[in-house]
């Protein structure tokens, strides 16, 4: 079996997988454990070691953001700077001692945490422990999924060369949750874990972060999850849905693999599909939701990309001056 082949099957068994059981168990906002499944499915996971530091690197998150949602109640000029203090060093910390899974992981815990109970609280704790929840989920169905078809990978890529600003990951978490609030209060949860994820992902991708590339792929995963939503979403079969996302996950990660120098386009493509076209099938009440997922995405990810452009502006002033 070939690498992209490989891949294809591990993407779309993970994702697919890990939409079944959120899906049967009805988990909250189960299109966050898919994103999880989709940005991790490809990270080795071999050893018993790395699973628990990816549970860890969940819950930690999950549990710094109810933290800081208990210590500093209705308190949002002081819970936000917290909020991106913690999510920098978090995160930074994480890709620094256990990887970038971990880093992801702990993003997304934190974000689902804190951005879902800023407003409220009390409401958000619930919230974000079930979330946590649906990323213990993800971290499971994705590691049976490596362990069962990437037992022999291809050699890891190298890692790169500066690990990530804690900064300009807390700045553009804050700046996201912020303009998240004033426009798309309900997906403030989605639109907090783009950015910071975005943010993640330009800044791990050493001297080549190709933004116009995952401009355009962040462009066609709205295209392929409005077709998706179209053809698929409105049968209402929850079996037709998982087959049809375990095919087009899977094609996204074969054309990531198989086009190496366009694998950032078909991946960032992929990241957004599995939170936009995540209907799990009832279209007559998800919907409206799923549109609004499209624009919270986009709103994140343009916010990373502003945050990265920003900073590298300034920095290269900075170096010019000197």
């Amino acid at each position: 079996m070939t690498d992209s082949a490989r891949g294809a099957l591990r993407q779309g068994l993970a994702t697919a997988g890990t939409a079944l059981v959120v899906g049967t168990l009805h988990v909250p906002q189960p299109f966050l454990a898919i994103l999880a499944s989709q940005l991790i499915g490809g990270l080795r996971c071999d050893s018993r070691r790395e699973f628990l530091r990816r549970l860890a690197s969940a819950w930690i998150g999950s549990l710094t953001g109810g933290l800081l949602l208990v210590a500093v109640p209705d308190q949002q000029w002081l819970s936000l700077p917290l909020f991106g203090a913690a999510a920098g060093l978090g995160i930074v910390g994480a890709f620094r001692r256990w990887g970038a899974a971990a880093a992801i992981l702990f993003a997304m815990g934190i974000g689902g945490m804190f951005s879902s109970g800023i407003v409220f609280p009390e409401e958000g704790l619930v919230s974000g422990l079930a979330h946590a929840s649906s990323l213990s989920i993800a971290v499971i169905v994705s590691t049976l999924s490596w362990n069962l078809l990437m037992r022999n990978p291809a050699p890891a890529a190298a890692p790169p060369s500066s690990l990530p600003r804690a900064s300009l990951i807390g700045i553009s978490a804050a700046c996201s949750l912020v303009l998240a609030c004033l426009a798309v209060p309900a997906q403030a949860v989605v639109m907090t874990i783009s950015t910071m994820t975005t943010i993640l992902a330009l800044e791990t991708s050493g001297a080549a972060p190709r933004v116009l590339e995952r401009s355009v792929g962040a462009v066609l995963a709205v295209l392929a999850s409005v077709a998706f939503i179209i053809i698929v979403g409105t049968g209402n079969n929850f079996a037709v849905f998982l087959l049809a996302l375990a095919v087009a996950m899977g094609a996204f990660e074969w054309m990531a693999v198989s086009i190496p120098s366009k694998a950032a386009l078909f991946r960032q493509a992929a990241a957004l599909f599995a939170v936009a076209a995540a209907i799990l099938p009832r279209p007559e009440s998800t919907l409206q939701a799923s549109a609004d997922r499209m624009v919270a995405i986009l709103l994140g990810f343009a916010v990373g990309v502003a945050c990265f452009r920003i900073a590298g502006a300034r920095s290269e002033a900075e170096n010019g001056s000197e």
